[in-house]
């Protein structure tokens, strides 16, 4: 078989091929609209990409083989495209019209069809036309179907019910019934789509015809909110209610019943990437389902990732022929594991990208804990004020077979603070159960040189990648005004823009372990990202860090009273005033409150204790005494500050300078132990 590269997103044309062995479903339904009186509608439901063109395919192929039945196929979207809901309901009824009157070449469009379908037909071309006369085509549409012209709805009504019976009844063809497929209605702006199911509606109740609509119920939610507001369990019957008006026969595609190993199998061995004997069937549907889900247009996503993937993996052997993996002698069918460890990682790549960035950072998962977590999280589960339950649920959940080991528990917090991923929290914890004890046989010593080699093949279809190298800097509002950005990712992301430093990536990794370090042990702690990262307590700044790319970072911190504001210094740690005093340039006492040192990973590792004491002092005067700090405004001229345990303030220009000579010196020192 030829291999193919990579699988077109369209539906399925006929009923030939059954991947998703859901034929006995089709052939019901079939069986149905043959022998049900009408009129009716049916309702196709389903997510989208779930299979509902597939299916209705299928059916039309199908009914297309007796000449029993005149079948008429309505692509809504694209009816819809630039039009008002009325002008689409005009155009899909003159389609209608024009079928039927085709079907049959006895009818004459001028003398037997009524007033109000010749006026449908004849506007519909005029809104073909766009614009005629000056008369747009939403005024045209208004015509026929705004309230005051509800006689000719009705009278429209009352002629398709005649046009469908002389259809039927013709000498030309023994139609039994006349079969309406609408198609892509989840596909319009969920309101226009409501509005258009409203339209359509007024003309479901003809007699000899069967409509089928393909729609998600989703969608008709989602258009009825500016009606009925968000959706809730008091109000949840007055949207079903508006469905159940439309919709005599409700089919909920059968997604938990597809068979999605088959047939993930049977599309990864069309793009070659598996023989015929194909990937274990019982892991591919566990894996599918942590993950991904049963969407057959999310599958064939992945499928598609799958290839290129193997086409990157089977250029760079060529070219890197070296460039293999290690061991894996402890690992029956290594290929097999190598594959669908492969197969994983891209569904947890679509699927969860925050956890694939994670797991791209620390590949071996099994070596997450607390402190990983908290690098991601910044410890906002213990803020009792937002997660008030975090302690209570945790303990309960620790207590779980999915969240028993320390990586399970990361997970967890991880996963807390995210709405979305914090109810699926158990399904991802499954998944990484799957790769650690169903497919590497706990053998945990392979696990990260597994992952991060198949990281480095898996990242070419990383939407986490992508999305870092797309983050969108903004511009400055004008001239001296601050950019604040939304979190530490974006600010770094400036930094490798903007930043004149050599070595600019350098200082990431300590700069996120400062940024951990503080908000671990103080929750409270709100953070600032602009020209730096800046940490504030009781809306005060008490720490302010700077990249200086190879030269380490510049940490900027509160002088404290207790320590007669002086600047701390040791062997390793150079305290400087921001800027020393020199009499008569006012800009030398630019924060005279603050000092500042440099730091580097291996300083931080070093003096890590000393420095968290500092960064405590500085929060302190924050919380309990920022009304005390040293102040020096040469220009008011002000000086002031706690001296022997008493405030003091001076307002002459010779004894502000005197002191602002004394303090802001780097020579006024206390040294640290």
């Amino acid at each position: 078989m030829t291999r193919k590269i990579g699988i077109i997103d369209e539906p399925v044309r006929d009923n030939k091929e059954d991947n998703l062995d859901i034929g006995t479903h089709a052939k019901s339904l079939i069986q149905y609209i043959k022998d049900t009186d009408t009129p009716i509608t049916i309702g196709i439901q389903g997510e989208w990409g779930s299979g509902k063109t597939s299916l209705i395919n299928s059916i039309f192929t199908e009914l297309d083989k007796d000449n029993k039945y005149k079948q008429i196929w309505i692509n809504s979207w694209e009816f819809s495209l630039l039009t008002s809901p009325e002008e689409s309901l005009l155009k899909i009824v003159s389609k209608i019209i024009d079928e039927l009157v085709k079907s049959d070449e006895s009818i004459k469009k001028s003398s037997d069809l009524g007033n109000a379908a010749k006026k449908v037909f004849e506007g519909a071309l005029r809104i073909g036309a766009g614009v005629v006369g000056g008369t747009s085509g939403q005024k045209v549409a208004e015509e026929l179907f705004e309230e005051s012209h509800k006689q000719n709805i009705t009278e429209l009504r009352k002629q398709l019910r005649d046009l469908v019976s002389k259809v039927k009844d013709s000498n030309q063809q023994q139609y039994q019934k006349v079969i309406i497929y609408v198609d892509d209605l989840d596909r319009i702006e969920p309101k226009n789509a409501v509005s258009i199911l409203e339209l359509l509606k007024n003309i479901f109740n003809v007699p000899n015809c069967v409509f089928v609509l393909a729609i998600d119920y989703q969608v008709v939610v989602k258009g009825l909110e500016h009606k009925f507001g968000k959706q809730t369990s008091e109000n949840e019957w007055e949207f079903r209610a508006f469905f159940d008006k439309i919709i005599q026969l409700p089919f909920m595609m059968p997604m938990g019943q597809y068979n999605i190993a088959k047939y993930v199998n049977k599309l990864l061995r069309e793009i070659g990437f598996i023989d015929e004997k194909g990937l274990d069937e019982d892991l591919i549907r566990r894996i599918i389902e942590y993950t991904i889900g049963r969407n057959p247009r999310s599958i064939k996503r992945l499928i598609n990732s799958v290839s290129l993937i193997q086409v990157f993996t089977e250029i760079k052997k060529a070219d890197e022929p070296n460039n293999i993996i290690g061991e894996l002698d402890d690992l029956e069918n290594p290929d097999d594991k190598q594959k669908f460890l492969l197969f994983s990682l891209v569904c947890l790549q679509i699927a969860y990208p925050h956890i694939y960035s994670l797991l791209e950072a620390k590949p071996n998962f099994t070596e997450w804990d607390d402190s990983f977590a908290h690098s991601d999280t910044m410890q906002k589960e213990k803020n009792k004020e937002e997660y008030p339950q975090f302690d209570e649920e945790f303990e309960i959940a620790k207590n779980t077979d999915d969240f028993n080991e320390p990586w399970e528990q990361a997970l967890y917090r991880i996963c807390y603070v995210r709405p979305r991923m914090k109810n699926i929290a158990k399904l991802i914890s499954k998944f990484f159960s799957i790769i650690k004890d169903d497919l590497l046989n706990g053998n945990e010593a392979l696990i990260e040189e597994l992952i991060i080699e198949t990281l480095r093949n898996t990242s070419v279809t990383s939407v986490t990648s992508t999305d870092k190298q797309q983050i969108v800097i903004p511009e400055r509002a004008g001239a001296f005004q601050r950019r604040m950005f939304d979190d530490i990712e974006t600010y770094f992301q400036k930094e490798r823009e903007e930043s004149k430093h050599p070595g600019v990536d350098s200082t990431f990794d300590l700069i996120r372990q400062i940024h951990t370090d503080i908000s671990e042990k103080y929750p409270n702690a709100e953070w600032k990202y602009a020209g730096g990262v800046t940490g504030y307590s009781s809306k005060h700044k008490f720490i302010s860090i700077y990249n200086h790319g190879n030269n380490g970072v510049h940490v900027r911190l509160l002088r404290h009273k207790d320590d007669d504001y002086k600047i701390p210094k040791n062997a390793d740690i150079a305290g400087s005033c921001i800027r020393e005093y020199q009499v008569g340039k006012d800009s030398t006492a630019f924060e005279s409150y603050n000092y500042y040192f440099d730091l580097t990973d291996d300083l931080y590792t070093k003096a890590k204790d000393i420095i968290m004491n500092l960064i405590a002092k500085s929060l302190d005067m924050c919380d309990n005494h920022y009304q005390n700090k040293l102040s020096v405004m040469p220009r008011k001229p002000s000086f002031s500050c706690i001296i022997d345990g008493e405030e003091k303030e001076y307002k002459q220009k010779k004894k502000v300078d005197e002191m602002a000579l004394k303090y802001l010196n780097n020579s006024y020192t206390y040294n640290l132990k």
